[in-house]
């Protein structure tokens, strides 16, 4: 073997170790930027079903105009969170898919009940709505810490 030989195989590795660490600083950035846009949707959907819950404890169930007035309101607010939030999820973390899939399947189960048993069994009840407010936001929250942490530890 010839000196040219012997370094050669040296200046690969050491090009290959380089290449691989940008690779995963590339990786990490990119995940932890998808991870921001993502993790502030959740809390907006915590935050905005909160708040939409505990409207609702204030009327009754014969009060249909405020009804629907909050409803369309929450509606809205999830549509402009998704337009600003959502769409700038182009990449994803490791593992983001199942992670924001629990977290909005959890919230989906815990708004359904609170909404269906609040609107049909405790209507107007102030204390119940704002319990279930609570509840409901938890998940989202949970899956937004949880986003964060997972991806920036």
């Amino acid at each position: 073997m010839t000196t040219d030989d012997d370094a050669r195989p040296r200046t690969d590795a050491v090009t290959a170790s380089a290449q691989l660490h940008e690779a995963a600083s590339a990786a990490r950035r990119v995940a932890v930027e998808g991870s921001a846009s993502a993790s502030a949707w959740l809390t907006g959907l915590a935050a905005a079903s909160a708040m939409y819950l505990a409207a609702l404890g204030w009327f009754s169930r014969s009060e249909e105009d405020p009804i629907l007035g909050v409803s369309l309101t929450f509606a809205a607010v999830l549509g402009a969170l998704s337009v600003v939030h959502l769409r700038r999820v182009r990449a994803s973390s490791l593992g983001f898919s199942r992670r924001f899939g629990m977290a909005v399947g959890a919230w989906g189960a815990v708004f359904s009940i609170s909404l269906t048993l609040g609107l049909l069994v405790f209507p107007g009840s102030v204390a119940f709505f704002a319990i279930a407010g609570a509840a409901t936001a938890a998940p989202p929250l949970w899956g937004s810490v949880r986003e964060l942490v997972v991806v920036r530890a």
